[in-house]
């Protein structure tokens, strides 16, 4: 064991690591959520926008996101959310502030297990600095990068601490703490679970324990925690096929894998050495030469047969080796996570060990050639240099994704989102362009089949659109976002129970799924089945408050069940979020008046009446608010537009007979324009509507027709019990009482 180092030059060295970390990534503060694994993070997920709640920590336990289960990642969103709230130089902060704790940690670690204050400095710094870290850092998605490494640290820190302990109590508390800082490292990010098999290492070098304990003992130890290993492995291959993110053998056969693997250990070596075209996505090589993998799997057995030969004298060499191929283990390709051929953000824990190999040897060659000492500020300068130049590609999704086309080959992921953004600025062609090139690179790849649809239906090409979703779907048949508009396309051509069938793979899939709720009771709405479609347009409101058409409609639902109040209350909803939605405009307007909210119903509706004046609806609904405040001689003139427009409207029949049948000024009667109105209506109707029957007989009795009158009142009688409208049933007695004495009706006030 090395003795303590001087503690005033290590507390100007961590402000030096932190000043020196925190200055480097000040520029990042500046960057944008990207578009990619973001939104499932932090912006469209709404148990992480709504901050910390006690749902929300329920939630993070039980779920996985991204094909991750990682609670406290998702809870160190939410705090982001609460403190910072949309605000992306929050989150940005976070993440830059880990990485600076996680960089003065490893320094302290790294200082007080070894004794080496200049040589622990020189790996903090490298680890601070790189510019392989950014994507970690910067990319708000790989929070958990920092987090678990944050974690990690600190149970080195713990197992230090339990290995140096004097008492038994102090053992037994900081293997205690080890353990729980591992999970919590686990809880941020499957990464960690090599944590002690670097235990492990660390007891050869520095702690050198293996000169007082066997090998059997020290593995004993561990047992715990490679327990806790095995059950994150489990979990963890359980999130990712969950996700659907595990390739299969048939896709990629070990022997395929097993090159790849070789091969990608030197591209993680060659990023760390030389660090220029970084990428955010890093294609998947397929049918690499089995030769190279041979050279590749010679090449990591030479350096590890040297690495394991020299471990006498050189047992840094050692440690910093194993640590940096055994770290990668999990993520170089044996099991195939996603579809990327390897990522820079791999590198966050494994390059600690990289970097102790080189430092430690850089320090032995200086001692022997002084130039050599020269080369680590260089080196710094150069890599923060380097790491200064990526800031500017991560400052949004279209700028990250064009860089990856600049710097890789067959970049089809690449392809298509820069595609999707082209397609969001209206630039359909380059989009479709750019999605037709990955498919030839990929043709298998769902998303661009579903984003080439996506732009061909903007380009109203509706069957070329629905054959590339079905395309989508047969490569992945439980892609939500596929479904849910195949299922659009279906409900558009009547067929509702094929695409509610689509929708309820969607929700399957993705339970949070507010567009497959909405669009499902859209589909219910069309059909009439009004009271299942509302049960689905509030779970599409549960999910996200923010879809304007599912309020609209809603609203319709409420009131069709007779919730007037409610129905305002969704339609208003609605108004908010789409100002400029004549349908919503309408309904609202219709809605206030049935709520006999006159003054503001036509408020609404009048706006609407000059912006749309060919809308006979809208003209109705006008009169009846203008006839209700008395305004008649205004109503009357809505009518007639009405009826301009669409002569076999009945209700504005009804409405213009009812005002000259029974208004008590006589400038407004005329019982024979009366009569002829209400007849047409009735026979529009089928003579099965009695509130027009209604105004039928008080027209007979306009113009004296008083046997007419009361024949008709027979039938409002009839009809009004059959269809339970008992309101009409006395209204039609009120009127029979003054056509049996000779007089016409002339409003239900006078007639009392």
């Amino acid at each position: 064991m090395q003795s303590p180092p001087d503690k005033r030059r290590i507390a100007w060295i961590c402000f030096a690591l932190a000043a020196l970390t925190l200055a480097v990534y000040a520029p990042a503060l500046r960057c944008q959520f990207l578009t990619f694994d973001d939104q499932a993070y932090v912006t469209e997920n709404r148990h992480v926008r709504a901050g910390l709640t006690l749902a929300g920590v329920e939630w993070a336990f039980r779920s996985t996101t991204a094909g991750n289960w990682h609670p406290l990642t998702m809870l160190s969103h939410m705090l982001d959310c609460q403190v910072y709230g949309m605000r992306a130089w929050g989150h940005h902060l976070t993440s830059i502030l880990l990485h600076t704790v996680n960089t003065v940690l490893l320094f302290l670690l790294l200082a007080q297990m070894t004794g080496k204050t200049w040589r622990s400095a020189c790996v903090a710094a490298l680890f601070g600095v790189h510019p392989v870290h950014v994507e970690s850092v910067v990319w708000i998605a790989e929070r958990k990068d920092v987090l678990c490494g944050f974690f990690f640290l600190l149970a080195i820190w713990a197992y230090w601490k339990q290995t140096t302990a004097e008492s038994a109590p102090n053992r037994r508390f900081w293997s205690f703490a080890v353990l729980i800082l591992f999970a919590f490292a686990l809880m941020s990010k499957p990464m960690a679970v090599t944590l002690p098999f670097v235990l492990l290492a660390l007891d050869f070098w520095p702690l050198e324990r293996t000169r007082k304990v066997s090998w059997s003992r020290l593995i004993l130890e561990k047992i715990p925690l490679m327990l806790l290993t095995v059950v994150f492995c489990g979990i963890t291959v359980w999130a990712q096929k969950k996700g659907d993110a595990v390739a299969s053998d048939s896709i990629l056969p070990l022997s395929e894998r097993v090159v790849h693997a070789m091969i990608s250990y030197f591209d993680y070596i060659r990023v760390l050495v030389f660090p220029w075209h970084l990428s955010v996505y890093y294609p998947y090589e397929h049918h690499e030469p089995a030769i190279m993998g041979i050279a590749a799997a010679a090449g990591l057995a030479l350096i590890t047969g040297i690495a394991l030969a020299t471990s006498a004298r050189r047992s840094y060499l050692t440690v910093g080796w194993v640590w940096f191929i055994g770290m990668l283990v999990p993520v170089i390709g044996l099991v195939q996570v996603g579809g990327q051929g390897w990522a820079d953000r791999y590198l966050y824990l494994p390059c600690i060990g990289f970097f102790i190999a080189v430092i430690w040897t850089g320090a032995e060659l200086a001692a022997r050639i002084s130039v050599v000492k020269l080369l680590f500020p260089a080196a710094i300068v150069a890599l923060v240099a380097v790491t200064f130049s990526e800031f500017p590609y991560w400052r949004d999704t279209t700028t990250l994704f064009t860089r990856a086309l600049d710097v890789t080959r067959g970049n089809y992921l690449a392809m298509t989102l820069v595609g999707s953004m082209d397609a969001d600025k209206g630039q359909l062609e380059d989009a479709i362009q750019l999605y037709r090139n990955a498919l030839a690179i990929k043709p298998t790849y769902p998303e661009a089949h579903f984003f080439l649809g996506r732009a061909l239906e903007r380009k109203g090409q509706m069957n070329d659109a629905l054959a590339e979703y079905n395309r989508a779907l047969r490569l992945r048949p439980e892609f939500d976002a596929a479904n849910v508009m195949v299922g659009l396309a279906l409900a558009r051509e009547n067929k509702f129970d094929e695409a509610i069938a689509h929708y309820r793979v969607a929700l399957k899939t993705n339970p949070e799924s507010a567009a497959a709720q909405s669009d499902w009771g859209n589909a219910l709405m069309k059909q009439g089945r009004w009271p299942e479609s509302v049960a689905h347009y509030e779970a599409a409101l549960r999910l996200d408050d923010s879809l304007a058409e599912a309020h609209n409609n809603l609203g319709i639902g409420y009131m069709q069940a007779g919730r007037v109040a409610d129905g305002v209350a969704q339609l208003r909803a609605a108004l908010k979020l789409n100002p400029t939605d004549a349908e919503t405009k309408y309904n609202l307007g219709q809605a206030l008046n049935q709520e006999q909210k006159w003054n503001e119903a036509y408020e609404v509706l009048s706006l609407l009446a000059t912006e749309a004046p060919s809308d006979f609806n809208t003209q109705f609904q006008c009169g009846v608010a203008l006839e209700h405040l008395g305004q008649t001689r205004d109503a009357m003139s809505h009518y007639a537009a009405a009826l301009l427009k669409n002569p076999d409207f009945p209700e504005a029949l009804q409405h213009l007979a009812w005002i000259a049948a029974t208004d008590a000024r006589a400038e407004f009667r005329n019982g024979e324009q009366a009569v002829e109105l209400a007849s047409r209506a009735c026979e529009l109707t089928g003579q099965q509507r009695p509130s027009m029957l209604l105004t039928l007989a008080a027209a007979y009795g306009e113009v004296g027709k008083f046997d007419n009158a009361l024949t008709t009142l027979d039938k409002v009688t009839a009809l009004a019990k059959t269809q339970h409208q008992e309101q009409l049933v006395t209204q039609a007695e009120q009127m029979r009482k003054l056509f049996q004495r000779g007089k016409p009706f002339r409003g239900w006030e006078e007639s009392k």
